[in-house]
């Protein structure tokens, strides 16, 4: 007889981040659709009633993983004395070809939620620091947040284009370069 989920044995120190792995896993592997809680429990093996203590449902899962994906890339920014605009942008174009289901994933959540607290919306906070740090150049914060989003939408429209088929690159290297070329002619990189 099959037990309960009550009865099953699974006690784990680091759950949420166990699930949390698990799912970024995925889409790495290229699977472009979220489980559901209740599938994910399955996947890695738990109650799906002890999944639902940390992600009331798959918005939240899906709000979590941002999170997850904002760090990841916050983390492969440059920082320091490397940090300027145009390796920002190197950068997330490296992480969007690199990360693409886990990018499309960060980038599909609407506003509300992409800026909601605590997760996804301190990560994706770094980030934004990020760029308007690699942007400053004496302008005013306006006159930065604006290059920073003008640049930020060209290079993900263009990604987009390109993961779509409709811009045509034999490689994911001679689209970044495609890319990277766009923004620098734009002006809004010096």
């Amino acid at each position: 007889m099959p037990k309960s989920d009550s009865d099953q044995p699974y006690h784990h120190g680091a759950l949420k981040e166990a699930a949390l792995t698990a799912v970024v896993a995925r889409l790495r592997r290229g699977e472009d659709e979220l489980p559901t809680v209740r599938e994910l429990a399955g996947e890695i093996g738990v109650s799906h009633r002890a999944l639902y203590r940390y992600f009331a449902d798959k918005d939240a899962l899906k709000q979590a993983v941002a999170g997850e994906g904002f760090a990841l890339l916050a983390e492969r920014l440059p920082s320091g004395s490397d940090l300027n605009a145009l390796s920002l942008i190197d950068g997330f174009l490296s992480f969007a070809f690199d990360e693409t289901s886990l990018y499309r994933l960060m980038f599909s959540l609407r506003a509300a939620a992409l800026l909601a607290e605590p997760v996804p919306g301190q990560q994706v906070r770094r980030v934004i620091a990020l760029a308007m740090q690699a942007f400053e150049d004496g302008a005013g914060e306006e006159a930065v947040r604006n290059r920073v989003f003008s640049a930020w939408g060209l290079a993900h429209g263009l990604f987009d284009l390109w993961r779509a088929g409709a811009l045509r690159a034999a490689t994911p290297e001679l689209a970044h370069e495609f890319i990277r070329t766009r923004i620098l002619e734009s002006g809004l990189v010096a």
